[in-house]
């Protein structure tokens, strides 16, 4: 009955993302507003990486999507590149920019972790604000959205850009989905649940972590820079610390460690501040009072209380003399 459950959710869920570019135009929204949804939901995907499977509240993740979206904007004004080796580049430097970081965040645990984070973060945010010789300092750059593959191929925008972003993220969510089922993901969620069991078995946790740190960077990078060819713009606030908290929000209110989790939460949030700021200057306020109503109905998450009942009710079938390790935690020895 529960499998029946997700399998009506997701068939839902990718029937509006298919049909939004015609529901938001009924309703007064313009279609850039569903682009925004999707890339914002990677960027908060990257964020369940750590979060919801690794157990690592991350606080950085907008710098490495504020990496991504330079990375292809300068790439595509310097060099007039297409759009593809745009993004292929914005997503290598991002990915490079968790490599870089990595190795001083994968000791560090709890607080520790979360500081580090956003001191790192604030540092890339203070080298884009700075530079204003290559990135424009505090007012940013535009460019020109370039065409797919470069020549007379086509530029898309509108609904194209749209359908176009949608079919990577929803490769991108497949791609998440069979890794945190792989003995990857499931050891990653064994550091989650409990670190030094998974150390007993003799896996070092921080080679799982590392790998979890670049394939977070990786996803937040490739929405980075999939936005910054949607609004034709790039500037430093996409590194703040402020950006980072909105992608953790994102998690949270959809559910954290779910995959459609990550979705809900940027809906809601891309779509509650686009309505609000049109009506109010006090939309910030609004969202906050919600944020808190979410957490205190809903403390795991819209989609976080069936991923609940479904682990209860998984830990019930087991043995209760037997210890629970996640199926998969001891082939996956090796990242």
């Amino acid at each position: 009955m529960m499998k029946f459950a997700n399998v009506i959710g997701v068939s839902f869920m990718a029937v509006l993302l298919v049909l939004l570019p015609l529901l938001l135009p009924a309703v007064g929204l313009n279609i850039s507003l569903g682009t925004t949804v999707i890339l914002f939901a990677l960027a908060a995907s990257s964020v369940n990486v750590l979060l919801g499977f690794t157990g690592l509240m991350a606080f950085g993740n907008a710098a490495f999507f504020g990496v991504g979206a330079y990375g292809s904007a300068l790439f595509i004004a310097d060099v007039n590149a297409n759009l593809i080796l745009g993004l292929i580049v914005g997503t290598v430097c991002s990915t490079l920019a968790a490599a870089i970081i990595a190795p001083f965040l994968i000791r560090r645990r709890g607080i520790y972790f979360s500081l580090l984070t956003i001191a790192f973060g604030q540092v890339f945010y203070f080298i884009a604000y700075r530079w204003s010789n290559v990135t424009g300092g505090e007012d940013g750059f535009s460019i020109s959205k370039p065409p797919i593959f470069g020549g007379s191929s086509p530029t898309l925008n509108g609904s194209s850009y749209y359908y176009f972003c949608l079919a990577i993220f929803a490769v991108l969510l497949f791609v998440l989905w069979r890794i945190m089922r792989s003995p990857f993901g499931l050891t990653l969620q064994g550091i989650a649940q409990n670190e030094a069991r998974v150390r007993y078995l003799g896996i070092n946790s921080d080679r799982f972590i590392f790998v979890a740190l670049l394939l977070s960077g990786f996803v937040a990078g490739l929405g980075g820079a999939l936005y910054s060819v949607s609004i034709a713009f790039s500037y430093p606030l996409l590194m703040d610390w402020h950006q980072s908290g909105d992608f953790v929000m994102m998690v949270i209110l959809g559910g954290v460690g779910t995959i459609w989790g990550p979705v809900i939460g940027a809906a809601i949030y891309a779509i509650a501040q686009n309505v609000l700021s049109s009506f109010t200057p006090a939309w910030q306020i609004i969202i906050g009072g919600m944020f808190i109503f979410f957490v205190l109905v809903f403390p795991k998450g819209l989609l976080g209380l069936g991923a609940a009942r479904r682990r209860r009710e998984e830990e019930a079938s087991q043995d209760p003399d037997v210890a629970v390790v996640p199926a998969g935690l001891i082939e996956g020895r090796q990242p």
